[in-house]
């Protein structure tokens, strides 16, 4: 209830896009848009959902649209690119390609996997898979790609259904511990995973599945139990665990479960678990356990003890527990336990016996343990243990005694707000890569000792109030150094720091100059100096021969030393959002031959030097310059942001850009536009004044969005009509407006939004496909073809009977009316074609 109180309080004054993927439940909808004031005039909300019953709310689903399949060509095309990597099949696959595009029914999921389980193999595999492919309905496609699971290995099968069940959106570097220590080649599975297209490894190392195929997994986990909870290996739900626990009780006691091998439960007032423990003790093949806690009102701690594992938990709302006759033994039964993640763990919960021989993951997320817990002393027999995580625990001061998890590789103490000391015992984690101390906000120092750390890849320091970065000569695979947010960095010891292996160095402090020893970063390939008090940086940085991304956003910097020119590597280049940067652009930037994207925002410039032929994002802005750089050699530009206020005319070799897709212009005293490069799909005009008319946009035949804002003088939009593929339309404050040309050819026409426009008395409109329009103005003539299917608008004028206007002018048309009186004169009216 909160939560919905917190929406509605933040939200009932703002326009919001609201995107809610993969809704499942009516109940996801009710929690968060359980009614329209909830949010601001104009909002629009759209869901997407494999069940049309979620849909069928008057009160909140205004249309529906049932997304159809690809079309032949796209789906065989797409197929192609999974099964060969190239848009076309070799010759001798021909047929069998088409015969595989029919029975993936143009889905794009069913396309990707398919053609990924084919590739590579011979022509006799293809006819025996399509074969098997070809005995399933058209219609069921999970069948079809079930056989893509059944294909993998057993490795390979636990792996997947570990993550459809339990690990989507994890880190990929944690959960890899767990099946090395299973022995499932994870390396190597995650691989065939990826080719075939069954999961994706994101940038940021988490593991992600496609909403369906989590689903098909979780079904064929069922079937091969027999629909049979108690008989499954991984039980995912809390519902399906309470299942499992009342059937294994009523069907004579625990007598030891071999099936399940991961488990997830969850304690709060309500639940209820009768014999929790005797249940998870029969659990002998248990390798994965989560406990989610919530509020639990008393507890009455207990001792428990084992070769494996000591859980405990004593709480009113769990039944029998107090009637219960446990033995110290009782956990001696979890010898394959890998994984223990305890959400909200108490202090008060003691554990007498912690030595898991094979635990190597254990999650302590959000728990309110101190550094006196007695928890510690056996945490410390877990000798195979490889991460420990301890996010977000409040109370922790300092950290325990690591010195017998000798095999820690990372340490996680993200969130730990109380922590102002770490254990000199750091030094003994000899194979430690990944420290993380970000929102350590009482950290004010690093011991000596984490010079010893000499595997240590990562240090993530953000918002410490770290003072000093020692020097660690022991220190020689650093990677990643990340010091954001850190005001109270003093020193910072660029030589002592310096490593052959780094990567990324993140530096956010009060220095106004970067020293001369920054060339020791030899190896670095991304420094982020993004809201630094830097305002110049040294000669020494061209020094840095492997940076590829150098980011200072936010920065007083002054201006640009020539020797930016000499990162012969540099891929990327961001100088903009709110910086200072005056002088010139160095002659030799034309020399990064690499860079693919550059941002900058300079004061003025008095020439303009010949860009890289090679940039594909460019982003210039110059509130005092006349002079824009020369474009014409930009044959592989995509985006174009020219935001330069003294502009009045923008060359014509724009045109040439062939390969432009989307371009933003703001240019306050822009007279006219050139022609523009026929390859645009996304074009923005914002805040020309003195622009009168535009150019003719006929040629724009790819062109699928155009906004135009604050354009007070733009009388005309020529070639409007003729936008063939036109979906979006924005025209807002467009003060001398007062015509625009018919737009009922425009089939692909999805909405428009007009505000005020007050000159603008007619608009005539097709709407073919068009779901919703948003038109804010002083309108005296709004005509719509038959082809409109539906169509809101919003009138304002001073005296206006919307029944009548609208009778008048839609006669055909079923009306209904939902009239808002929050704002004078404001009317939302919707109409209904019979078409």
């Amino acid at each position: 209830m909160e939560g919905k109180m917190e929406i509605k309080k933040r939200l009932r004054t703002k326009t919001v896009l609201l995107l809610l993927d993969d809704v499942d439940n009516e109940s996801q909808l009710h929690a968060l848009v359980q009614k329209r004031e909830w949010f601001g005039k104009g909002s629009k909300i759209i869901i997407t959902t494999r069940d049309q019953g979620i849909l069928k709310v008057p009160t909140l689903v205004d249309e529906a649209y049932e997304l159809h399949g690809m079309n032949y060509k796209d789906s065989f095309e797409l197929f192609s690119k999974h099964a060969f990597r190239t848009n076309r099949p070799i010759r001798k696959y021909f047929s069998h390609s088409g015969r595989a595009t029919k029975i993936c029914g143009g889905l794009p999921l069913a396309l990707v996997v398919i053609g990924s389980l084919l590739s590579g193999k011979s022509i006799e595999e293809w006819d025996a898979i399509l074969k098997e492919l070809e005995k399933s309905p058209q219609e069921d496609v999970e069948k079809k790609l079930i056989i893509s699971i059944e294909a993998l290995n057993e490795s390979q099968k636990y792996i997947f259904l570990d993550v459809a069940c339990f690990f989507i959106g994890c880190d990929k570097r944690i959960v890899i511990h767990m099946w090395e220590s299973c022995d499932f080649c994870p390396h190597q599975s995650l691989s065939i995973l990826q080719q075939r297209s069954l999961i994706k490894i994101r940038d940021d190392n988490q593991l992600w599945m496609h909403g369906w195929l989590r689903d098909i997994g979780r079904n064929f986990i069922r079937r091969e139990s027999d629909m049979k909870p108690e008989k499954q290996k991984w039980v995912w739900t809390y519902e399906q665990a309470l299942d499992v626990l009342e059937k294994m009780q009523n069907g004579g006691g625990f007598h030891g479960n071999e099936s399940i091998e991961a488990i997830c439960l969850e304690f709060d007032e309500q639940s209820r678990y009768p014999f929790i423990k005797e249940f998870l003790a029969s659990l002998s093949n248990l390798r994965y356990l989560r406990v989610d806690e919530k509020s639990i009102s008393q507890v009455d701690s207990k001792d428990f003890s084992g070769d494996s594992v000591s859980i405990l938990t004593q709480a009113d709302p769990f039944q029998y527990y107090h009637n219960s006759n446990f033995h110290q033994t009782i956990f001696g039964r979890l010898p394959e336990l890998r994984w223990l993640s305890w959400n909200c763990f108490r202090k008060d919960y003691r554990l007498t016996s912690f030595s898991l021989r094979k635990l190597v993951i254990l999650d302590l997320l959000r728990s309110n343990i101190t550094k006196e817990w007695d928890g510690w002393s056996h945490i410390q027999r877990a000798r195979n243990l490889k991460v420990l995580n301890l996010t977000g625990c409040q109370e922790l001061r300092e950290t325990p005694d690591l010195s017998f998890n000798v095999n820690l590789v990372q340490l996680i103490l993200e969130g730990c707000r109380s922590l102002v000391q770490i254990h000199p015992s750091i030094s003994h984690l000899k194979r430690l890569v990944i420290l993380n101390l970000k929102d350590c906000y009482h950290l004010r120092m690093l011991p000596d000792e984490m010079g010893e750390l000499d595997s240590l890849e990562q240090l993530l320091l953000d918002s410490t109030s770290i003072e000093e970065i020692p020097e660690w000569r022991k220190v020689k695979k650093l990677k990643i150094l990340s010091l954001v947010e850190c005001k109270s960095l003093k020193k910072f010891n660029f030589v002592g720091c310096a490593t052959s292996s780094m990567e990324l160095l993140s530096v956010d402090m009060l220095f106004t100059q970067l020293p001369k020893s920054i060339k020791n970063f030899n190896s670095l390939t991304e420094l982020d100096l993004t809201h630094s008090a830097i305002h110049e940086l040294p000669d020494s940085i061209g020094d840095m021969k492997n940076l590829k991304e150098l980011k200072m956003l936010n920065t007083p910097l002054r201006k640009l030393p020539r020797a930016i020119g000499m990162l012969e590597k540099l891929e990327r280049l961001d100088v903009g959002a709110f910086s200072k940067l005056g002088g010139e652009i160095p002659n030799n930037i034309g020399k990064l031959q690499f860079l693919r994207k550059l941002w900058i925002k300079i004061r003025r410039i008095s020439r303009a030097p010949q860009l890289p032929g090679s940039l594909i994002d460019l982003g210039f802005l110059s509130t005092l310059t006349k002079v824009l750089p020369d474009l014409s050699n930009l044959l592989n530009l995509r985006t174009l942001y020219l935001y330069c206020p003294r502009i009045t005319t923008l060359s014509p070799d724009i045109s040439c850009l062939s390969q432009l897709k989307e371009l933003k212009l703001c240019c306050k005293i822009l007279q006219s536009l050139p022609r523009l490069p026929t390859s645009l799909s996304y074009l923005w005009i914002l805040g020309s004044s003195k622009l009168k008319t535009t150019n003719d946009l006929s040629k724009l035949k790819s062109l699928v969005s155009l906004t135009v804002e604050d354009c007070c003088s733009l009388m005309e939009i020529q070639g409007l009509e003729s936008l063939e593929n036109l979906r979006d339309l924005e025209l807002n404050r467009l003060s001398s407006l007062a015509k625009l040309p018919h737009l009922t050819s425009l089939k692909e026409l999805e909405q428009i939004h007009l505000e005020d426009c007050p000159k603008l008395f007619e608009f005539r409109c097709g709407l073919y496909s068009v779901e919703l329009v948003d038109i804010n103005l002083n309108l005296k003539m709004l005509l719509a073809t038959s082809g409109s299917k539906h169509l809101r608008f919003q009138l304002q004028q001073k005296e206006f009977d919307p029944i009548t206007f609208c009778t008048r002018n839609f006669p055909l048309c079923c009306l209904t009316f939902s009239f808002h009186y929050s704002e004078p004169r404001m009317y939302n009216v919707v109409l209904v074609t019979q078409k």
